[in-house]
Order: structure tokens, then C-alpha cells, then sequence
């Protein structure tokens, strides 16, 4: 291995230890040989194959200044691509905190053409898995995994101290897999907890697999700028677990596009695990329905979804969550929906929040026994609104506007009520009224634009506000995990360091800020919002409302 590899692998690695750099074309190839295999590696790591059963050959391909393996490098220059021979070994490291990293070294090349990865290959055949996780304290970073029955299957007993860290995927590509990218599950007192970041689905019939099963553990995916393309069902739950702990998706500034659905969640009646969806800052493009979620009585269901897009196909829905009979806590905001929506919820449920968004092109029912549904500040634009006859929770719809929407209310005892709100078009029949109509649209639209402005240009921030309605700029660090739950506030940007554009915008206003030519800002991501409020004259108007804002990240 060359000196300058070793230095970049051990400057990326953990910590000190040996790297044992890869160099045989085959995964698991014959130990004793010239050439070290990806598996021989990895049983060396796992402390089940002795350095002292290698060759001299092999035994050379094994440095640095520790005393066990911890990093296993697979260098594209050197292995473009490894053919698997069978599932390769369980990567389970030695225990006691040993972490174990398999590292692909991509191809150096200054401009790399659109399409083309410099990754080096993991070929997986027909195999039933490529990588197969079992402890926590491991990572797979920088390889392309194509084809496998599963290209990662992650499986971790109960973690052995408080503040493990979740084992992690990191910019990896996996392509082809023929049952699924990720599998996740437990069973017993299982800890499955798995980190994606920077990986790339596609050309697969599902994504994502979280089989929860188990009692007492928990099963959790955690994926950050992640993007699926070409894939039929980008996440799928089995939600069969039982115990007072919480399983959990979460998908952070992260896109689905060309698939079907995104996600698709199966409850067993008798679970009572509790699980959470939490979907941030992500774009979901379908050509069916792109959250489908099914809850049960005994056990808790989270749907939390702020800032980003949810577009269903022709007739199929944006969001549903169902039956009437099962638990659930939904909130939502900084929202589009595209297609039809559907809450239900039962008596337990403990929250039914949906503000500051926009539903186009559907029908949006509420369906719900137990929390009064809190709307606000939301556009429903050439949509019905409907309360059916079984619900029995009342919908108010607070300072809202509607425009070609109707609103039926067909229960007596959940009447549809639009309090303090502006209506343009469509009817309004059964148990709907209106009270203290707003005279006019007070809603005001702020837009950033681009989102990922190159260093040296510009930032083009407009406004679209209504008469009598004022606006200023804001811009903060962003927030990696964004603080949604206050209502009907939720911080995206960080308040200690926000700063106000000098400038108060009003109508249709354009302002142009410069980008500084500084690398500094790479990697740093910025949040910007306008804060719309109304004139003196204009008291029927919200005494302030929040435009949806947009996530900043500056580039070369």
C-alpha cells in the first residue's frame, strides 16, 4: 500500500489502529494466497482470523501503529471492482468499543463525467446479502454495492452501554438489489439502529426494509441527505413490536423521485410499540400515494413531516394515515401537498397539527375521534374539505384561505367550521359554517432562491404579500435537527444567531444579497424566512403569520 493511501485512510479513520488494505478481486479468495481479501479483512477485524494465518503477502497489506485492524480500506485504483462469492462475513468488530470501518478510496479525478461514479464496485450477484452489520460500532463508507439480494442487512443485540453510536452507511451508492437497499429488524431485545447519510438508491423494488419485531428493543433508521431514484417503495414498516419503547424512521433533507410510493407502514393488531415517522426538509414525488400508514389501537403512531413536498399521483393521495380505530400523533407544517389527505385518528389520539400548508388538487377528510384538529395558516387551493359522517371530533379551520374548495361537514356532531378565514369560490354544504370572515387574503408567500447559490452570486429573496401586509427578512444558521413542536412557531434557523435584513418588503419586492467569496461557507447551511405582519388599518388580519422560508447551502 502506497504511503500517501495509508496516511489519507488513517487521517479519515477513528483513531489509531491497523488498516488492512484490500487488493484481491474476489471477495472472500483463499487465505494463504498473495492477495487480501475484502472477508479475510474483515474476519481479521472481527479478531476471527489470526494475522498469523496470512502469507507473508498478506500479512503485508496489514499496517500502522495499532494493535488491531479498525480500518479496511478498498481502493478503487487498486480493486475497481470485488466480485462476491458469497455473503460476506458478519462485521461484528472485537466488542469493548473497537469500531470497524469499511472504507472504499475512490478514483482520483478532477472532473468526473455527470453519471459516473468513481466509487469502487461491490458486485453482489445473486447473493442473499453483500454487508451484513452487527454491532454498532461499525461503518461502510464510499463503496458502490450493485445487485445482492439485500446489499445491507443490519441486525444489533441490545447496546451495551448508554450512548452507543448507530452504525452508518456513509456515501455509498447501492443499485440493483432485488429485495431490498437497507434491511433493518429485530427480534427480542434487539437495538437495530442504523445511520444512512449521502446514500443513493435506485433501480430497485424497495429501498428501505425496518422489520420490528422485536420485545423490549427497538428498530431505527436515520437517513440524511439521502435521495431514491428509480425505486418502487422507498421505505416499508412492520411495525409487529411489542414493549414501551419507540422504533423509528427518520428522513432528513432527502428526495424520493420515479417510484411509486415512498413509504408504506403495516401494524400487527397486537403491537404496542410505539413508532415515529419523522420527514424533514424532504421532497417526496410519486406516482402513487406517498405516505401510507397504517396504525392499531395499542400502540402509539407518530407522523411528524415539516418543510418539504408531498406529490401523489393522478387520484392517489399525499398523506394517509388510517384507520379511524388506531392511535395517533400527527403534526405537520411548512408543508405542499399534492393529491388527496386522509387523518383518522381514535380517542386516544393525542395530536391532529397541520399549519402553515399549502393542499392543492385533493380532497383533504378528517376523520377523527379524539384530538381536535388544529388548522392554521394553511392554503387549500381547488380542494374539498370534508368532515364525514363518523367523525366526531369538530374541524375548526383558523386564519386560513381557500380558494375554489368546498367544505362539506356531514356529522352533526363534528361540525366544519373556516374561523377568521378567506374564501374565494367553492360551496359549502351540510354541518359547515363560517364565522367572522376575513374580508380579504392576508397569507403572504416569501421565496429564496437559489437554494444552493454558488460563492460569488447572489441571493434573490422576493416577496408576494398582500395589501396591508408587511415583511421582514431573516437569516440564521440552520438547525440539523429542527425544534417543531411549539405551535404555531417552529425554529428552522437557529434564534441566537439570526440576522435581520435591513429592509421591509411589502407586495411583489425583490431584493438582491451578495454571497461572499469565501470556502468558509461550504458545508454550512443557512436558513432564511420572512416574518409577514399586518398595517395598523388591517386589525382583522393574524397579528403576525410565518411564510415558509428555504434551507440555504452555498457551493464552489
Amino acid at each position: 500500500m502506497q504511503p500517501l493511501l495509508v496516511a489519507l485512510v488513517l487521517a479519515q479513520g477513528p483513531g489509531p489502529g491497523l488498516t488492512a488494505a484490500v487488493n484481491d478481486p474476489q471477495s472472500h479468495g483463499v487465505v494463504g494466497d498473495n492477495l487480501l481479501s475484502l472477508d479475510e479483512a474483515i474476519r481479521v477485524a472481527n479478531g476471527t482470523l489470526m494475522t498469523n494465518m496470512l502469507s507473508a503477502a498478506e500479512q503485508a497489506r496489514i499496517t500502522g501503529p495499532g494493535m488491531a485492524v479498525d480500518t479496511i480500506a478498498v481502493d478503487q485504483m487498486v480493486t475497481p471492482t470485488i466480485t462476491l462469492q458469497a455473503p460476506l462475513s458478519d462485521l461484528t468488530g472485537m466488542g469493548m468499543g473497537h469500531h470497524v470501518e469499511v472504507m472504499g478510496m475512490p478514483m482520483a479525478m478532477p472532473m468526473p463525467m455527470p453519471g459516473m461514479s468513481m466509487l469502487p464496485v461491490i458486485q453482489g450477484g445473486a447473493h442473499a446479502r453483500v454487508f451484513t452489520l452487527r454491532t454498532h460500532d461499525c461503518a461502510v463508507h464510499g463503496l458502490r454495492i450493485v445487485g445482492g439480494q439485500v446489499a445491507i442487512d443490519a441486525k444489533m443485540a441490545m447496546a451495551t452501554a448508554m450512548g452507543m453510536p448507530m452504525a452508518e452507511v456513509m456515501d455509498c451508492e447501492l443499485a440493483g438489489q432485488t429485495v431490498a437497499g437497507v434491511k433493518v429488524h429485530g427480534v427480542g431485545m434487539d437495538e437495530s439502529m442504523l445511520m444512512l447519510e449521502h446514500v443513493s438508491f435506485s433501480n430497485m423494488p424497495l429501498g428501505i426494509l425496518i422489520d420490528d419485531q422485536v420485545v423490549g428493543g427497538e428498530s431505527m433508521v436515520e437517513a440524511e441527505h439521502c435521495m431514491m431514484d428509480g425505486v418502487q417503495l422507498g421505505c416499508r414498516v412492520l411495525e409487529g413490536g411489542v414493549g414501551a419503547r419507540m422504533s423509528m424512521l427518520n428522513w432528513f433533507r432527502s428526495t424520493f423521485v420515479n417510484g411509486a410510493t415512498f413509504s408504506e407502514k403495516r401494524r400487527s393488531p397486537a403491537s404496542t410499540q410505539q413508532f415515529m415517522y419523522r420527514i424533514v426538509h424532504s421532497d417526496l414525488t410519486c406516482t402513487g400515494d406517498v405516505l401510507d400508514v397504517q396504525g392499531g389501537p395499542n400502540g402509539l403512531t407518530m407522523v411528524h413531516h415539516h418543510h418539504g413536498d408531498f406529490v401523489a399521483g393522478a387520484g392517489r393521495k399525499a398523506f394517509w394515515v388510517w384507520p379511524r380505530t388506531a392511535e395517533f400523533d400527527i403534526h405537520g407544517s411548512e408543508m405542499t401537498f399534492v393529491g388527496d389527505v386522509l387523518v383518522s385518528a381514535n380517542l386516544a389520539s393525542m395530536r391532529v397539527w397541520q399549519q402553515n400548508n399549502t393542499f392543492r388538487n385533493g380532497t383533504v377528510t378528517y376523520d377523527v375521534d379524539g384530538a381536535l384538529p388544529n388548522l392554521r395558516w394553511n392554503r387549500y387551493e381547488n380542494c374539498a374539505l370534508v368532515v364525514p359522517t363518523a367523525a366526531r371530533s369538530p374541524v375548526t379551520v383558523r386564519e386560513c384561505e381557500l380558494v375554489n374548495t368546498t367544505c362539506n361537514g356531514a356529522s352533526f356532531l363534528a361540525p366544519l367550521t373556516l374561523l377568521g378565514s378567506w374564501r374565494s369560490g367553492g360551496g359549502m354544504t351540510g354541518f359547515a359554517a363560517e364565522t367572522s370572515p376575513a374580508p380579504g387574503r392576508f397569507l403572504g408567500v416569501g421565496t429564496i432562491s437559489p437554494a444552493e447559490p454558488q460563492l460569488g452570486s447572489v441571493l434573490t429573496f422576493q416577496t408576494d404579500l398582500p395589501p396591508g401586509v408587511l415583511a421582514m427578512w431573516d437569516i440564521a444558521l440552520s438547525f440539523a435537527r429542527p425544534t417543531t413542536t411549539m405551535e404555531p412557531v417552529r425554529f428552522y434557523g437557529d434564534p441566537n444567531n439570526i440576522a435581520i435584513l435591513p429592509m421591509l418588503a411589502m407586495l411583489q419586492t425583490t431584493t438582491l444579497v451578495p454571497i461572499p467569496s469565501t470556502s468558509a461557507l461550504i458545508g454550512i447551511e443557512f436558513y432564511g424566512q420572512s416574518i409577514a405582519f399586518p398595517l395598523p388599518s388591517h386589525g382583522w388580519m393574524p397579528a403576525y403569520h410565518l411564510p415558509r422560508g428555504q434551507r440555504i447551502a452555498p457551493r464552489m
